[in-house]
This record gives C-alpha cells, sequence and structure tokens, in this order.
C-alpha cells in the first residue's frame, strides 16, 4: 500500500481549498508523491498527471485527486459540530456567524471570547486527520506520520 506523509496531504488539501478550484492536486499511487496544477506553483521536477487542461489524471487510475476541505465535511460543518459538541449555548451564534460575509473572523472572536480557541484548534486537527485518514483507507493509501 503506497503511503503518504500527513502532513504533506494536509497542505495539499489546504491548497486545493484556498484555490477555489484554481489549484489541483494529486497524488501518484506508485510513489505517494504529490503533484500540483496551479497558475501560480508548478512542480517542474514532476511529471503532470494527464495529458492536456481538461485530463486530470485519474481516468488511468495512477493519480487519485485530492479533495478540498468542504469535500471531506471539514467547511462550514465543523464549526457546527464544534459548537453542537463544546458550546450549546452558541450553537445560534455559530449558525448566524456562518452566515456573514467573512465567517471565519467572527467565529475566531467567539472562540477566544469564550476560551476555547485551544479546544477548537485540537478539534479542528482531530477531524482533519480523522477525515483524511478515512479518505485515504477509502482510496487504498496508507497515511504515514
Amino acid at each position: 500500500m503506497t503511503q503518504v506523509k500527513l502532513d504533506e496531504l494536509e497542505n495539499a488539501m489546504t491548497i486545493v481549498d484556498e484555490a477555489h478550484g484554481e489549484a489541483k492536486a494529486w497524488i501518484e499511487r506508485d510513489t505517494g508523491m504529490i503533484q500540483f496544477r496551479d497558475d501560480e506553483y508548478l512542480d517542474d521536477e514532476a511529471p503532470l498527471p494527464g495529458g492536456g487542461e481538461e485530463d486530470d489524471g485519474t481516468d488511468d487510475g495512477r493519480y487519485v485527486a485530492i479533495p478540498g476541505l468542504r469535500t471531506l465535511g471539514l467547511g462550514a460543518a465543523l464549526p457546527r459540530r464544534f459548537a453542537e459538541k463544546h458550546m450549546p449555548g452558541d450553537r445560534e451564534n455559530v449558525e448566524d456567524l456562518l452566515r456573514e460575509a467573512d465567517p471565519e473572523a467572527g467565529f475566531v472572536k467567539l472562540l477566544e471570547a469564550r476560551g476555547a480557541a485551544g479546544e477548537w484548534k485540537r478539534f479542528h486537527d482531530d477531524e482533519t486527520r480523522s477525515a483524511l485518514q478515512r479518505w485515504c483507507d477509502d482510496q487504498g493509501l496508507h497515511v504515514a506520520g
């Protein structure tokens, strides 16, 4: 089973997510190497998956596309789950914040006001690792480190 480094996978997922569809990342199944295609970043040392702009390289099975946070249930669903479990009195506040133009800023302020920033970081990290582990298992990949 191909090994993929957890920290590299997390970074790739973040890049894909923050690029809002402008960046793509793949894991080469044979090597576990993560490769990117992005206007701002291009790994010149690694071959790109696929043959053209529309080809994502996954048809032949050599590569698997790395999803963004939302695909793994780590977008707006994550603060909701955290509030439900750790801040039940603030569930409505969290819902209101998630509808704002910059929900992250408001959520961070609420966490700081409740003294829950450290608990949120642990929850976020644990949920992210668990989601990535499940995704890797589904893809036949082994998470290392």
